[in-house]
């Protein structure tokens, strides 16, 4: 364990081990990477999961990915790491409302320290390690699955930076099959510097986040572990790594990359009266707050009961 060498993998092999990130007699950290090394040459793809590790649809994907893939008719690398963040894996630690998740040993959130530092904290170390394979890649995908607070819908996301790397990110974010295709920018929190997608960017490997999963259903869903797992073998076809069809969506959009949002003004329950996606019947609001002692619209206090307080 925590010997493995990815990049070694012979071509015509597949391996799977544990890279160290860091041993010491504070703690132990280790990285898990599954390689497959095709037996003719070609780009690398990489794909991650567990960069926030309870998102669990990712982490099953990334895994899975493993499994299915065969040196046999591979063009190229196929790397893939189930779960960055070990320590955040194994303990739990969820994204919640106020704060990111962040690793137990140092509360940092890992994707705001890349490209990380050898010598630094674990977060850091972790970043680092993460980071080393990555600028290797030609592509890499950030599998997403949606955290505790979450629920959106299945959509890919890709940087514009002004070079023209951005079209073959945008292309990776529309072959790779998702209905719902969004855009970022360095100004925009979830793809600013310090980010694992625009640190990936920067260093000349294209990058997208797949985002497709439920954060409050633990168990992972099948229909969201296979957008991604289909998305990235749509990828493989895209890039000549593997022979066939894509898989496209029967129409796919760009979203709007303006944020908005709103804060009940007392806490509430929110149930929608529309899924992610669809409009609101009768061009009404986007939900309805409940409190306590019955509903009424967002912003307003329902009546207490009768003899209540």
């Amino acid at each position: 364990m925590g010997d493995f060498k990815p990049l070694e993998v012979e071509p015509g092999s597949k391996d799977f081990g544990y890279v160290n990130v860091l041993d010491n007699l504070a703690a132990k950290v280790e990285m898990p990477v599954g390689v497959v090394n095709g037996g003719e040459p070609g780009p690398t793809l990489i794909v991650t999961g567990g960069l926030y590790p309870t998102e669990y649809c990712g982490v099953e994907a990334a895994s899975r990915l493993y499994r299915l893939i065969e040196p046999e008719g591979l063009k190229g690398r196929f790397i893939t790491v189930p779960v960055v963040n070990m320590p955040v894996f194994r303990f739990r630690t969820r994204w919640l409302n106020l704060r990111s998740s962040v690793t137990p040993f140092d509360g940092l959130n890992i994707n705001a320290v890349f490209p990380g530092d050898p010598n630094g904290t674990p977060t850091r170390a972790v970043a680092h390690t993460l980071f080393q394979l990555v600028k290797e890649a030609d592509y890499h995908v950030d599998f997403r699955g949606g955290d505790l607070p979450e629920s959106h819908l299945d959509h890919t996301i890709y940087l514009k930076i002004g070079k023209p790397i951005d079209e073959t990110s945008e292309a990776m974010a529309e072959a790779f099959g998702l209905r719902y295709v969004l855009p970022g920018t360095p100004e925009i929190g979830h793809t600013s510097p310090g980010t694992l997608i625009y640190e990936a960017v920067a260093a000349g490997t294209a990058s997208i986040i797949s985002e497709a999963g439920l954060g409050y259903r633990t168990q992972p869903l099948e229909e969201f572990v296979m957008a991604h797992v289909d998305g990235t073998v749509n990828l493989l076809k895209h890039f000549g790594m593997l022979e066939g069809e894509l898989k496209k969506p029967e129409w796919q959009r760009f979203l709007d990359m303006e944020w908005r949002g709103g804060t009940a003004p007392v806490a509430r329950g929110f149930p929608p009266p529309a899924a992610p996606g669809d409009i609101p019947p009768g061009g009404g609001g986007i939900g309805r707050g409940t409190g306590p002692h019955g509903a009424g619209p967002a912003g307003e206090n329902a009546p207490p009961p009768r003899g209540g307080p």
